[in-house]
């Protein structure tokens, strides 16, 4: 292949040249099938253990980058380094969940020291209705103790208390009393009021006729009956005929457009009495719930029972990425097989209107006079026959319209990933357009998944966090995208999403089959496609998961080039020789 080199062109640049021209092979490099053996066995990455175990619940300050972990007695204020900044007791203390507070001792002779769990850690951002910010951010911290009140900390220094309960009354019981039972939360803002909507499962000592979805208010207000916490008449919740029968598992709570949506598993009470997961949605504003509809979730190949969810994009499109688990014969106890199944925003909500629309208009039956949409909960009401138009009308509900409606037909889809292992979390990240799912699972590994556009996920890479250690659902990635926090009993570790700059040469590069490397032609190195400096241009940048339908990337070598020596003042013919490695 020869060609005239200009004076002072220096021959290694001038190979790199040649090299862009070269015509690609036909094959690709083969993914090892044992991931967990192929990964980097000694992959350093920082970490920091705390005590409190097990550490419940890690949230991300996205305007610091700061971290905030809840857990059993402490809570912890860390820099994005995972140093440790600020510190709060929070237990244990004088309580019993048979018992009311103020706890004493001669009232209450159950009352024993008692840890205090973590159940609820939210950011309060103290924002009017146009964003403007009228109030301090905050830290809301629940706890299992005093039947789950809640306080306000600061974000600067969480032993430094806000607003505290200091006499609760029953309506500002917020988190479930019973460690072993679920609560989520999820903060709105309503014309400028700040509120929180709360998940909680059914706890049997304490206060009974607690709804498993409560509205509460944020900031206390002129009326002395409306203290922080509290859940006066004029908040919404899910009233249920029956506390016990309806016990609700619930996995996550989270905003997305105008509505807010909830993910839990309990038992189908209507049907077939076999436990199911199911994600419910309210209209943001809907105070009164009267928007309340829920459908059940199926993941094919009887994934029944969620373990950690993410909402999120994939191909640009609004996603719910679920991590399944299959459940033990008729039980809510979820076994080793588990699988990652992900739902479409846009079908999940037509799922949802479909059920509103039959149980408004056509008495709960669809074309064929099955039943397709019901009342849940064992209330009064019942799904009618209103004129056509009336979702459009009131796409909220209202006092005329038949509420809760659950749907008979679930939303399905097909497993991207399934594992032997439980899956108990899951994040997402995009990378050049690409979905690159990440995995906890029981074990203390952290599985990384590349997403195909139709869902479908290969795993490339496992690694070993905290051995024998289960990974907590709030899987979160720092604020640059580059590493992600993984939360286990006693442990947060700070783990990089990718480590392309360890490939030391093209071949290692491309053989590793990370969705996150390519290797960077003219520098010579493997990168992230934005770290390369002409990553737009045909043949800089070559990916290390090229598609199977797309011509491979292939590196190259120089076999031999003539003259090997050659003047810088003297133009001359060049010859190389190259072949593919």
């Amino acid at each position: 292949m020869p060609a005239a080199v200009p004076p002072l062109l220096p021959i290694a640049t001038w190979w790199c040249l040649v090299l862009l021209q070269l015509p690609q092979a036909l094959t690709q490099p083969q993914l090892d099938p044992n991931p967990e053996k192929a990964s980097p066995a000694g992959q350093a990455f920082p970490y920091l253990s705390l005590d409190g175990s097990p550490l419940n619940h890690l949230l991300l300050d996205p305007r610091s980058g700061h971290l905030y972990v809840g857990a059993v007695n402490h809570l912890y204020h860390l820099s994005p380094d995972l140093q440790v900044l600020s510190s709060s007791q929070t237990g244990p203390k004088l309580d019993s969940p048979e018992c009311l507070p103020p706890i004493v001792s001669r009232d209450c002779p159950t009352a024993r020291v008692t840890p205090n769990t973590n159940k609820i850690l939210l950011l309060e951002e103290g924002v009017d209705a146009l964003g403007s910010e009228v109030a301090a951010r905050s830290l809301i911290v629940c706890g299992t103790l005093f039947q789950g009140i809640c306080d306000k900390r600061s974000l600067g220094n969480v032993s430094e208390v806000l607003y505290q309960t200091s006499n609760p009354v029953d309506t500002q019981y917020v988190a479930a009393n019973d460690p072993r039972v679920s609560t989520v939360g999820v903060i709105l803002n309503q014309k400028g009021v700040g509120l929180m909507l709360v998940g909680r499962g059914y706890t049997s000592k304490g206060p009974s006729d607690i709804p498993p979805i409560t509205t509460r208010r944020l900031s206390p207000s002129s009326s002395p009956v409306r203290q922080a916490f509290s859940q006066d008449e004029e908040l919404g919740k899910l009233v249920v005929g029956s506390y016990s029968e309806y016990n609700n598992n619930f996995i996550s709570a989270f905003n997305h457009s105008d509505h807010v949506y909830f993910l839990f598993s309990r038992r189908d009470m209507w049907h077939r009495k076999e436990y199911r997961t199911y994600v419910s949605r309210l209209c943001a504003g809907d105070r009164s719930f009267y928007s309340y509809v829920e459908v059940p979730l199926e993941c094919s190949g009887g994934y029944n029972l969620a373990q950690g969810a993410s909402p999120a994009e994939h191909q640009g499109r609004p996603a719910l990425f679920v991590a399944m688990a299959a459940g033990q014969a008729s039980t809510p106890t979820a076994t080793g097989r588990s699988a990652l199944c992900v739902y479409g925003m846009s079908e999940l909500d037509a799922a949802l209107q479909r059920a509103q629309e039959l149980c408004y208009t056509e008495g709960g039956r669809g074309r064929t006079g099955q039943e397709e949409a019901y009342i849940e909960y064992e209330v009064s009401s019942k799904c009618l026959r209103l004129p056509k138009d009336s979702l459009k009308e009131y796409p909220c509900g209202g006092e005329h319209t038949p509420s809760p409606i659950a749907s008979a037909v679930p939303l399905s889809a097909t497993p991207s990933l399934t594992r032997e292992t439980q899956l108990t979390a899951v994040t997402t990240a995009t990378e050049a357009g690409h979905t690159i799912a990440l995995l906890g699972d029981k074990k203390g590994w952290l599985h990384k998944v590349f997403l195909q556009p139709d869902t479908s996920g290969t795993l490339y890479q496992s690694v070993l966090v905290d051995r024998d250690s289960p990974v907590n659902a709030d899987l979160i990635l720092d604020q640059s995208g580059q590493n992600v926090y993984v939360l286990t009993d006693s442990k947060v570790s700070k783990v990089a999403v990718s480590q392309c700059e360890q490939q030391p040469d093209c071949q290692s590069c491309l053989s590793v089959r990370d969705p996150y490397c390519g290797w960077c032609v003219l520098e010579g190195r493997c990168t992230r496609r934005l770290e390369c400096s002409r990553e737009g241009q045909a043949n800089h940048w070559l990916w290390s998961c090229q598609p199977a339908n797309q011509p491979a990337n292939q590196c190259v070598t120089v076999q031999s080039l003539t003259p090997v020596i050659q003047s810088r003042e003297e133009e001359t013919q060049v010859s190389l020789t190259v072949r593919p490695m």
